[in-house]
């Protein structure tokens, strides 16, 4: 039976150090507050040690090596666990048989109780998987050679500014901790349509990373770097923010970030695994396509709760610089001083009631004014209004938005009413999701900067199959009518990940 307990001891601690050390990807891109960390102490770990009698011999497991950091804790532990009453538990375990009895180390009592098997054992199972070694080596030391362990790893560079702030030193300043995700995408697309290429191609690729300055404040950066035609790439830096997160009631951020008009430009950035489909739906639509609303902002930002019960109300409050305007194509948001005076405004309320976990209701307005790249031509008034209804969970996902978009000229030519929206759903069934959505875009032929976009719309359908926890494959096939342009039919198979 002790040798059973010995065997599931050897098994069980090394499992604990890697999950403890183990990455967890973010399920979201967006910018969170740092976990409490005095509630995520609080969960109570136990792991109890059976040890062999005295002079015993300590058994093996197959394959497990003499000198690893497992075996040395337990022996330690146990050496610790078995010492008599008159034996000092702070001396170095292993050399005090060879110490004087005259050393004065010895004959002083302890100043502090000694470290418990218990704690010993979390601190060993709590270190990074790349520690645990040094760890158990202090353990076969003792508390006595502190200092020595101190200079040791301080001449080998191990002691970062890091490990100070995590509890060694409590009075050492709070070190940024910068971590990186990265997403990818390729596809093979298939299109039915006169100029149209079919073949292999790069999507975006986007680093995404994120730094904790202090318990209230972080930096969020994403750069991306996206395959153009004729074998050219872009690169931009999507967003920079600077957010400071008191509590759940405000959050102010500073930089260039994503603007949150209706619900998908928030909830889903750059990095296509996280989407259902391959792509975004049309009035939400960036980088290879044009979409009609402006995805980016440079400015300010606050959003946050408001005390309202079971409701869950949540605002959004935006002044930033919009994006510049032309004679065409509304182009990406400036990411120096604005061309005009006139800064774009944002604002937007959304419940998440407690009854129905998943479901989101919510309104924004956008309202801007855009300098023609003709001065000679009046500047235009941009308003748009977004409504949108999400059930979303695990297994089943429900959206739907709606747009109204008013360009409105300061002059004698009349202002042009432009109309969208998307409803998608998908269900989980294991690994496999499948998926539809209808698209539908209306701009009048006299809107002074969309006219050439006209009228789309058209189905989507297709399934994604999560072949790997953070890879998937999808398969989609999409029609889409177009009113400038010929219709368009597509297949396209695309394989996202994240690393």
């Amino acid at each position: 039976m002790h040798l059973a307990a010995r065997a599931l001891c050897l098994a069980l601690v090394p499992s604990i150090a890697a999950a403890q050390a183990e990455t967890r990807y973010p399920a979201t891109q967006q910018a969170q507050p740092r976990p409490n960390a005095v509630a995520a102490a609080d969960a109570a770990r136990y792991l109890v040690l059976a040890c062999p009698t005295p002079g015993g011999t300590p058994s093996t497991l197959p394959g497990q090596p003499a000198d690893s950091a497992a075996r040395a804790m337990v022996a330690a532990l146990c050496a610790r666990a078995q010492a008599p009453a008159a034996r000092p538990l702070y001396a170095p375990l292993g050399t005090q048989a060879a110490m004087p009895d005259t050393e004065p180390a010895l004959a002083a009592p302890p100043t502090e109780p000694p470290e418990s098997a218990i704690a010993l054992l979390m601190r060993l199972a709590e270190a990074p998987a790349a520690n645990a070694s040094a760890t158990a080596h202090s353990a076969h030391r003792g508390d006595g050679d502190e200092h020595a362990d101190h200079d040791e790893r301080s001449h080998d560079g191990l002691l970062s500014a890091d490990e100070k702030a995590s509890g060694e030193d409590p009075d050492a300043p709070f070190a940024p901790q910068f971590k990186i995700h990265l997403f990818a995408d390729m596809k093979y697309s298939a299109i039915d349509s006169v100029g149209s290429r079919n073949g292999f191609s790069l999507g975006q690729f986007d680093l995404f990373g994120r730094s904790d300055l202090s318990e209230a404040m972080s930096v969020i950066a994403e750069a991306t770097l996206t395959a153009l035609p004729r074998n050219t790439f872009n690169a931009k830096l999507e967003r920079l923010m600077l957010s400071y997160t008191p509590n759940d009631y405000f959050s102010g951020s500073i930089g260039r970030y994503h603007t949150g008009i209706g619900y998908y430009n928030t909830a889903y950035h750059h990095g296509t695994w996280f989407q259902t489909a391959t792509g975004r739906p049309l009035i939400f639509a960036i980088d290879g396509d044009i979409g009609v609303i402006p995805i980016h902002t440079l400015g300010v930002s606050a959003t946050g709760s408001i005390p309202s019960g079971a409701l869950g109300l949540h605002y959004v409050a935006e002044f930033g610089s919009g994006r510049a305007g032309q004679s065409s194509a509304a182009v990406a948001p400036q990411p120096a001083l604005n061309d005009n005076n006139t800064p774009s405004v944002n604002a937007g309320l959304w419940i998440r009631p407690e009854g129905l976990d998943g479901l989101q209701l919510g309104v924004s307005l956008y309202h801007d004014r855009l300098t023609l790249a003709d001065t000679s031509k009046a500047p235009i008034g941009e308003t748009i209004g977004v409504a949108h209804i999400v059930y979303k969970t695990d297994v089943l996902e429900l959206m739907t938005e709606g747009m109204l978009m008013r360009h409105d000229p300061r002059g004698a030519l009349p202002a042009s009413d432009s109309r969208g929206y998307y409803a998608q759903a998908s269900r989980r069934f294991g690994t496999v999701r499948p998926y539809v959505r209808m698209d539908y875009l209306d701009v009048p032929s006299t809107d002074q900067l969309l006219a050439f976009l006209g009228r789309r719309s058209g189905p989507t359908v297709g399934v994604r199959y999560d072949f790997q926890p953070l890879a998937a494959l999808k398969v989609q096939a999409s029609h889409l009518n177009q009113t400038t342009r010929q219709k368009m039919d597509r297949i396209d198979a695309q394989v996202s990940f994240m690393f």
